[in-house]
């Protein structure tokens, strides 16, 4: 079967349609291709289908053959080994095994001890990150694939061979004729071909709320105005009301939502702001740690070099046998301070931080698909937002009546000062001239809204008729039921004026108590233009002017509020009017009441806004919703105030796009600063907004947070720092596209994501500075020892210990910390700004001085030196006896040690140079002492901002306290365990000796008070970058707090 089209050629015609819904871009580029097609019978023909009778059952296969079936295959998930292949990538991770590796070779390949034991913990510490970032990624993968997982498979109504019957959405094809009705969901693109009174929602692609009429097209003489009706019905649309019929013409992948889904898929993903830093500071570790392993070799090589010259003991000529294991070992050093300076604690931490917080962010309605964005929004100071459903609840509301001639403030006002047979009237009025298909489900204690369902106009209409008799003392779970029951939809003295563009208002005329009354609502211009009379207590009065005054007033003041209007009126008849003259009925109204609508703010927002201003990011509405709507309701969250400002999307287009649609950004950094709200808006104008604002060069470099919910807001989803995608109402190419999934739609929710991505960030700065500090005495105990002692006062296993297993604790207690409210009360921080902030620079330096001081006294000024001792520990008389290589105490003492050459036995030299350590008191001492002040700064790294209180809120971490407790534990039984502490290196202590290294250990805690009395600008700027330098005034706490060290950010005087 051959057909006179393409599926290319189809798909192209959808595209078109959707991307030009102006007038002058569909005269221009749309009605020349559809009049090409021979318009919608021309499109008929060349399908070979009838508008009638459909398409024969037999031809479905052929079809699904030439045009693709009704199904957009999803990418296949990826294995839990490829995601573990995927997250070894990272550079650290990289990095680290090359440590490992280095390792192996040195301990096993040249026997050099327990060297190797190095390499197996750093590839363990590898192997867990990697475990929990692929177990976590899957799991993340199986919720959001549950959460997208096909539900019961949909019915739709097709026509087919002359007869309607219901198939599977995923059988429907091009060609087929479906009839769509109130309530539908349109499964395939396609064109309407006869009259119909279909009303779309298109809000699932665009974001709008406004209902599109379809039909042949009607344009309007402006070229910028929206086109009034469209033959185009898209995928993933929603019927609102009416009914008609479409010919299908694109289904699965050749829809619009399957074009821009697969567009999607092409997108490439790129590193989050932490990553890159963390990055950076891999590179630059690297770059030192093999810079200090170097430097400690060529000391030892210069050492060895000038031993030889001068002649000194057993270094009087060459020999290879001993000589050449001196300089490997050598080597082993040098690579012991490189392996020493590698952070291996630093990728589980950032694992760790980022699962934690991810299984707590679920409780608070954030599905993280990507683990990057917990962190990324931590820095956001823009965050673009939905107007429908986000901001607002998404379902329209009476918020206003006037009626019974006056207008209370708050709509409860009012209607508690409505006469009881006045609610009456008005509930019935608001009943039966609705569409029986419209529903509504309430919470009759909150008279919250549970669900609603057609057309939301009537919706909330229905919603405050069971407002009106509840206090009429209905118990009914939906009162406006029983008046549907009174007045039914098969009653043959019902009849029905239907609504329409043209007359903007519906009427209903039923039977009550022997006398017919019409029921007539619509616009307000319209309905009160037919009005002669108006409803109070007393009964009907004229409609005088002065009345008409009060009532132009009450709408003025509505729209002031961006409320949309409504008249509800009413006339009463002795017997059946004749119904020939429809117009003729809706003349001579009275008028009940006068309802202002809108779809409200949703209760938890305002504050939510507030948050974010004092957090210093910038809240921005993008909505398709008309100027005035939308500055009302920006005004009421709190996004709009003094100084800000709003723009359309065509007068944006106009400032800020240059000559083929690029961004002149002299211009947008005019704009967008102080830009507000952005109205009337498309999908590209979100895209260009986040995409100027991510590149401007006039502040701080900006982190962008996105909302989106339709299949064309995923490009400005992916574009974004971070993407959110609402769960209820966003299409499956939204969420795809998204970073994070809003599973109740609420920017509430948004925000709480703000406070975990600052809670990662902070737990993973309090980590590296908790790490680097520990390196940093670590490395320079081992260059300093290396080079002067020849040996590492610090064996590999004590090394071990200290750099790998505590450090993997200290992981999960540092980033396990909930977040605190603080956290909303400072600015982000910017994306240029180090990891390392002064703070933390100025602690780490401080803490690591005041560690090496302490560690250099205790290894070079404790211990006597004594060669007539025949204890390891002690020398006669009891004095401690050193730790230190004999061959360095030796230098303290006459030349005597060394046996004259003549005089030496075979192998004497041989024994000097492996002469081992043996475990001494001495050293045992430096090894506690030197873990005790790691626990006890472990407690102030729990701080980073300058805080004085380093002990607030440790008793609210239980994961911190059991750590603490677990690594004091561990360190006294690898010490005072016989077996344990020989392979450790170390020989048990007395109380005397754990006492006196546990109040030195302590010194830290107070140290660290002195410490935060250092000021900052004694810090050379080029250590923390000026982005740290830059400082703005933060928050302060019981005045214990010094100023903030994260810079404000151009906030447009927005901040609170």
């Amino acid at each position: 079967m051959s057909f006179g089209v393409t599926a290319e050629e189809l798909s192209k015609f959808v595209r078109l349609c959707f991307e030009n819904p102006l007038s002058g871009q569909v005269r221009e580029k749309v009605i020349p291709v559809f009049t090409k097609f021979g318009e919608s019978e021309g499109l008929i023909s060349k399908l070979k289908t009838n508008s009638y009778d459909g398409i024969d059952e037999f031809e479905v296969k052929d079809r699904k053959e030439k045009f693709g079936q009704n199904y957009v295959e999803p990418e296949p998930p990826e294995s839990i080994w490829m995601m573990a292949w995927n997250a070894l990538q990272d550079p650290c991770l990289i990095f680290l095994c090359f440590a490992a590796m280095v390792s192996f070779v040195v301990g096993i390949i040249f026997d050099e001890g327990m060297e190797w034991l190095e390499g197996i913990a750093i590839l363990c510490a590898v192997f867990v990150v990697v475990t929990v970032s692929a177990v976590n990624d899957y799991q993340k993968e199986q919720q959001f694939r549950a959460l997208n997982a096909v539900k019961e498979d949909t019915q739709v109504t097709v026509v087919r061979a002359g007869s309607t019957k219901k198939v599977s959405t995923f059988d429907v094809v091009v060609g087929d004729v479906v009839l769509l009705s109130t309530g539908d969901m349109v499964c395939a693109d396609g064109v309407i071909f006869d009259k119909n009174d279909l009303g779309i929602s298109e809000a699932m692609l665009t974001g709008e709320s406004v209902i599109k009429k379809k039909g042949m097209f009607d344009l309007p003489e402006n070229g910028e105005s929206a086109v009034r009706v469209s033959p185009a019905l898209f995928a993933g649309t929603f019927v609102q009301e009416g009914e008609g019929r479409m010919v299908v013409v694109a289904v699965g992948a050749n829809t619009y939502q399957g074009l821009m889904e697969e567009k999607m898929k092409e997108e490439e993903e790129e590193k989050s702001v932490l990553q890159v830093k963390l990055d950076n500071m891999t590179t630059l570790i690297t770059k030192v740690g093999g810079l200090a392993g170097g430097l400690t070799v060529a000391v030892l090589l210069v050492r060895f070099a000038i031993a030889f010259w001068a002649g000194q003991c057993c270094k009087e000529s060459w020999d290879h046998s001993i000589h050449h294991l001196e300089y490997l070992r050598f080597l082993v050093v040098g690579v012991t301070v490189f392996v020493v300076a590698v952070p291996e604690g630093l990728p589980l931490a950032v694992t760790i931080a980022l699962a934690f917080s991810v299984k707590k962010m679920m409780a608070d309605q954030n599905l993280v698909r990507h683990l990057s964005a917990c962190e990324t929004m931590g820095s956001a100071t823009t965050i673009c937002s939905d107007k429908t459903g986000t901001l607002t609840t998404g379902k329209m509301t009476v918020v206003k009546v006037w009626s019974n001639m006056t207008a209370s403030p708050n709509i409860e006002g009012t209607l508690s000062s409505l006469p009881s047979s006045l609610q009456e009237m008005l509930a019935e009025a608001m009943v039966v001239n609705t569409s029986f298909k419209s529903d509504v489900e309430w919470d009759k204690n909150t008279a919250q809204v549970v669900k609603y369902a057609g057309n939301d106009t009537e919706c909330a209409m229905l919603l405050l008729a069971n407002r009106l008799m509840a206090k009429q003392g209905s118990m009914d779970k939906d009162p406006y039921r029983s008046i549907r029951v009174k007045y039914p939809l098969e009653d043959p003295d019902r009849l029905t004026i239907s609504f329409s563009s043209d007359r903007k208002r519906m009427s209903t005329l039923v039977q009550k108590n022997g006398k017919y009354i019409l029921y007539t609502k619509g616009a307000s211009e319209i309905v009160l233009g037919l009005c002669t009379r108006v409803r109070t207590e007393q009964g009907e009065e004229e409609l005088t002017a002065a009345v008409k005054e009060k009532l132009e007033t009450a709408i003025g003041e509505f729209a002031d509020d961006g409320l949309r209007t409504l008249s509800v009126a009413f006339r009463e008849f002795d017997t059946r009017p004749e119904v020939a003259n429809e117009e003729g009925l809706e003349e001579g109204l009275t008028l009940l009441a006068l309802c202002g609508l809108e779809d409200p703010v949703r209760d938890e927002v305002p504050e939510a806004i507030r948050v974010c201003k004092r957090a210093g990011i910038v809240v921005r509405m993008v909505t398709g919703d008309n100027p005035r709507t939308a500055a009302a309701i920006a005004r009421k969250c709190g996004i709009l105030e003094d100084g800000g400002t709003i723009l359309t999307g065509p007068e944006f287009r106009e400032r800020v796009l240059g000559e083929n649609d690029e961004i002149d950004m002299v211009e947008f950094d005019k704009v967008w600063v102080n830009l507000r709200v952005l109205a009337r808006s498309s999908p590209l104008d979100k895209l260009t907004l986040v995409t100027g604002i991510q590149d401007s060069k006039i502040t701080t470099p900006q982190t962008v947070a996105v909302t989106g919910d339709g299949t064309n807001d995923a490009p400005a989803l992916k574009r974004a720092d971070v993407g959110f995608a609402m769960g209820k109402t966003g299409t499956q190419v939204a969420q795809n596209a998204a970073d994070i999934i809003v599973m109740d739609d609420n920017f509430a929710s948004i925000v709480q994501a703000v406070k975990w991505g600052r809670c990662v960030y902070d737990n993973i700065c309090k980590f590296l500075q908790f790490q680097l500090t520990v390196n940093l005495t670590a490395c320079s105990i081992a260059v300093v020892g290396a080079s002067i002692l020849t040996d590492s006062p610090l064996n590999v296993i004590q090394l071990l210990w200290v750099n790998m297993i505590m450090d993997s604790f200290a992981s999960l207690a540092l980033a396990t910390e909930d977040p605190h409210p603080s956290l909303l009360t400072r600015n982000p921080y910017p994306r240029d700004q180090p990891l390392l902030s002064r703070y933390m620079l100025r602690s780490l330096l401080c803490h690591g001085v005041w560690q090496l001081i302490v560690l250099f006294i205790a290894i070079f000024a404790i211990g006597e030196v004594c060669t007539d001792a025949t204890s390891v520990s002690y020398c006669p008389g009891g004095a401690l006896k050193s730790g230190r290589p004999a061959s360095f105490d030796a230098m303290s003492l006459s030349d005597e040690h060394c046996v004259p050459l003549v005089n030496r036995t075979e192998g004497y030299c041989q024994e000097e140079v492996e002469q081992g350590h043996t475990p001494t008191i001495h050293y045992s001492l430096v090894f506690t002492v030197f873990v005790m002040m790691q626990l006890f700064n472990q407690i102030n790294a729990r701080k980073i901002h300058g805080e004085m209180n380093v002990f607030e809120g440790v008793f609210q971490n239980k994961y911190f306290l059991w750590i603490m407790g677990g690594e004091f534990l561990l360190q006294f039984l690898m010490v005072q365990t016989p077996g344990i502490n020989t392979a450790m290196g170390c020989t048990g202590l007395s109380f005397l000796g754990w006492f006196m290294c546990i109040l030195v250990g302590a010194s830290e805690l107070p140290l660290n008070l002195l410490i935060r009395q250092v000021p900052l600008e004694w810090l050379p700027a080029s250590l923390v970058g000026e982005a740290a330098g830059s400082q703005g005034q933060g928050t302060t706490r019981a005045g214990a707090r010094e100023t903030d060290d994260v810079p404000m950010l151009a906030m447009g005087g927005d901040r609170a």
